[in-house]
């Protein structure tokens, strides 16, 4: 019996210093490249995508999308969603991971064969890559790994096999990297971040999101992918600038939406490579669990890969990108954490829905102000009122703070009195614009980030990308080099921001002053106040979206015929109250009568 279990006992060590001691290699190809789907028009081209793969790792070296652009006038081309980082490739076969042996292989540097793309009965698009890794120069394992793009999709089908070619069982783990190298579209507020999504206990999707640059500064690269709550399962895990995201998930065996693709480990890595830029040194990176082959035997990896926008609708209507909450890749990140973002969605909703009968979103901004500027008129009016009363208690305010200047509590007590019998409500004032913020802010978010308005045109002319500033004149590049100029006027000259802060100016010219200045120093203030405003916001919005800025000058315009108005109304039935004479109804005009004496600033 002794003997038995120390042969078996040398026997397991023997086979365990062979594996150890092996030679791993692989059968190394030509460097190729192949590509599937295509960016030619939409009438002649059913693929939303063209994807450009390469033999080295068997991975997707690029991404272009048909239906968007690059948004250079001059130069138009298919959008590129995804590029090479670096030395990386998107969902390229990173490592081959041996546990027992302590050993790996990189499967990135290896030339895998191809036979090139083949096309199915259904339309779609399949190519496939082989990779022999030996052992002592003997075959050891067969990978093989599949491309499927379908016609009018998104989404790609992704199989990684591997069968165990040695005649021992054998411990792997497969390393795959996910989408690497997203695009940076917008310069000025670069807002890409990293998505992980997971199963909670009621079966509802919840997210974590974390900005790249973060990932990169806190956690070293890496960061740990599965939930800090330990009953949370993963599910999907993306990488998304503002407009377009792409997103890997893994297919679970069953029809449940868990899986157990991935392991406890890091599922986030960056590339080591120092020549790429430090914020975009990023790429998602997924680790299968050790898995036990058996000789002879094969086991399958699958997941799926959305390429494309960050659309609402879209997600909405496909019922496994709704199921699985690929909606929670949109984030509105110009919310500045206020919450507004269902808001957001509500009003991106409503535009869509008006753009099925106006199609032009300029259009559209322009309309959505004038409904907004009706439905608070009731509220604006009061304020102004308000306001305009507030102004002539000016002298009595004053005499208060003279008489009760030591006594704070008491000289508050009494204005509130004064402002009580003159029917004022100080906050009055106010309160349009704490209306009207959630608002502005949501439709800032809405613009700044929904898809639809990437590349909406509002005339043919001026403004012909609400996404981007108006861009009246393109200036020498030289000007961008000028030091605090250059980063503040950017590659073009842009009118519509000009144009609002004059509409600022003279909006704030019309509004009334909640109290007159009582001494030079204060009018001083209100002088600098009335031009610090419109500059202000000038500088805050020159390279601001011009849909943005289209309905702020909308908004503002509006504001000033209003305020206009109002104020027209206000000085006739001020003066007609000053002669004794009301109206018999609400409107000017009509049969007049006497009334009785009233306080002096007594109107409505």
């Amino acid at each position: 019996m002794k003997k038995s279990i120390s042969a078996l006992i040398l026997c397991v060590l023997a086979t365990s210093f062979r594996i150890v001691n092996a030679e791993i290699t692989a059968i190394n190809a030509e460097e190729k490249a192949f590509t599937l789907g295509s960016t030619l028009s939409k009438e002649t081209n059913p693929y939303r995508l063209e994807i450009s793969l390469t033999s080295k790792g068997g991975a997707i070296a690029s991404a272009r999308l048909r239906d968007y652009n690059n948004r250079e006038s001059e130069n138009p081309k298919p959008f590129e969603i995804l590029k090479p980082m670096g030395r990386n490739f998107s969902f390229a076969s990173r490592r081959l991971v041996l546990p027992d042996a302590g050993r790996s292989f990189p499967l990135d540097k290896l030339n895998w064969t191809s036979e090139g793309t083949i096309t199915n009965p259904d339309g779609s698009e399949t190519i496939t890559f082989t990779a022999i890794v030996l052992q002592d120069e003997s075959e050891f394992l067969k990978l093989v790994k599949t491309f499927t793009l379908r016609q009018e999709d998104y989404l790609i089908d992704c199989n990684i096999s591997v069968q165990n070619l040695s005649k021992e069982n054998s411990k792997i783990m497969l390393e795959t990297y996910g989408p690497v190298g997203i695009t940076r579209e917008d310069p000025r507020a670069d807002v890409r971040t990293v998505t992980g999504a997971y199963l909670n206990q009621q079966n509802a999707v919840e997210v974590t999101k974390t900005n790249i640059k973060d990932i990169v500064k806190d956690f070293g690269g890496k960061m740990k992918m599965f939930h800090k709550n330990a009953e949370f399962k993963f599910i999907w895990a993306s990488i998304e600038d503002k407009y377009f995201t792409s997103i890997i998930r893994p297919v679970p065996a069953d029809s449940n939406l868990n899986s157990d693709w991935t392991g406890d480990k890091y599922a986030l890595g960056f590339d080591p490579d120092l020549t790429v830029k430090e914020d975009e040194n990023i790429g998602l990176l997924l680790e299968t669990k050790n898995l036990t082959i058996a000789s002879g035997e094969q086991v399958t990896y699958t997941y799926q890969v959305y390429i494309g926008p960050k659309d609402k609708e879209l997600f909405n209507s496909v019922p496994l990108y709704k199921q699985l909450g690929f909606v929670n890749t949109i984030e509105f990140q110009a919310c500045c954490g206020l919450g507004f973002g269902w808001l957001s969605f509500i009003i991106l909703d409503a535009m869509n829905w008006l753009n099925q009968f106006i199609p032009n979103y300029g259009v559209i901004i322009i309309i959505f102000v004038l409904v907004v500027r009706l439905i608070l008129h009731p509220v604006t009016k009061k304020s102004q009122v308000s306001m305009m009363r507030m102004s002539k208690l000016g002298p009595m305010a004053e005499e208060i703070k003279k008489k009760y200047g030591d006594n704070k509590a008491e000289m508050q007590k009494q204005m509130a009195v004064l402002y009580r019998e003159q029917g004022i409500a100080p906050m009055l004032g106010c309160l349009p614009m704490f209306l009207q913020m959630p608002i502005w802010v949501a439709l800032y978010s809405a613009i700044n980030t929904g898809i639809e308005f990437r590349g909406a045109a509002f005339l043919p002319f001026w403004i012909t990308d609400l996404s981007m500033p108006d861009a009246l004149l393109y200036l020498p590049a030289a000007v961008e080099n000028i030091p605090l100029i250059g980063s503040f006027i950017g590659s073009s000259f842009n009118l519509l921001p000009i144009l609002l802060g004059v509409a600022m100016f003279a909006q704030q010219k019309l509004t009334p002053m909640s109290a007159p200045p009582t001494n030079p120093q204060a009018a001083q203030q209100q002088k600098m106040m009335l031009w610090m405003m419109p500059i202000m916001m000038l500088l805050f919005l020159y390279r601001a979206p011009s849909g943005l800025n289209l309905y702020i000058m909308a908004s503002t315009a509006g504001g000033v015929v209003e305020q206009y108005v109002i104020r027209k109304h206000i000085k006739e039935r001020q003066a007609l109250e000053e002669a004794g004479l009301v109206p018999t109804t609400s409107k000017l005009g009509g049969k007049l009568k006497k009334k009785k004496p009233k306080p002096p600033i007594k109107f409505s």
